[in-house]
């Protein structure tokens, strides 16, 4: 089947410079973050603790732009948007991106999505490192979620509560589908990011790029 041509921003370069922005305040954020112990296993309480560590950093910085709006469902563009289940979702965090030249609503607002995950031990209650793959990174590539519809980036955020970078890398690695690039984390920096390719099947545009920023929070105050 031929690929269908990428959503791309009409305004290429400032899509870029927008989410190289975005990841800058969330990397920023993240190092600023302290998670106590009696939030370290509670992951939508360490996504929310998060935001006031957002809006110091675009304070502090004196940027004027939009803050990264948590927990906020996908907006439907289209009329045949209103009925579908993606659009009742609700991404971790969004950026809002806007091409002002656009020819239609779909490629006006483009939404760069943030999705933020526990990684550690695996439980086999809960397998946190499976669920950074099923549940976070696969819903960049799935009709039922669609994140990233629209958008050539994606960002995944992985909250280290336990075990260590490297191993954690390596399971993941192990379970990654073909179409997904693996992951190369090489420092034992607290805040580190890296970008991996992403083959999408399922959503445009079909060229994608995940950004993965993974914050260690496994010594707790």
């Amino acid at each position: 089947m031929a690929r269908r041509k990428a959503t791309l921003p009409n305004q290429a370069e400032t899509w870029l410079k927008f989410v190289e922005l975005r990841i800058n305040i969330f990397c920023k954020a993240l190092y600023l973050l302290n998670v106590t112990d009696d939030i370290i296993n509670l992951e939508d309480e360490i996504s929310k603790a998060l935001n006031p560590e957002l809006i110091t950093i675009c304070r502090t910085l004196k940027l004027k732009i939009g803050i990264p709006v948590w927990d906020a469902k996908n907006r439907p563009s289209t009329d045949d948007d209103l009925k579908a289940t993606f659009a009742n979702k609700r991404p971790d965090f969004t950026c809002n991106y806007y091409d002002t030249n656009a020819e239609c609503n779909e490629l006006y607002e483009i939404n760069l999505h943030i999705e933020c995950k526990r990684i550690g031990n695996n439980n086999p209650s809960w397998n946190l490192n499976m669920n950074y793959i099923t549940d976070g990174i696969n819903r960049f590539d799935c009709l039922s979620h669609k994140y990233g519809k629209g958008a050539n980036d994606g960002i995944m955020i992985g909250y280290i509560t336990s075990s260590t970078k490297s191993d954690i890398q390596e399971i993941i690695n192990q379970n990654l589908p073909k179409n997904i690039e693996k992951l190369n984390f090489k420092t034992k920096t607290k805040v580190e990011n890296i970008t991996t390719k992403f083959e999408r099947e399922n959503v445009e545009p079909f060229d994608f790029k995940m950004h993965h920023i993974w914050a260690d929070f496994t010594e707790v105050d």
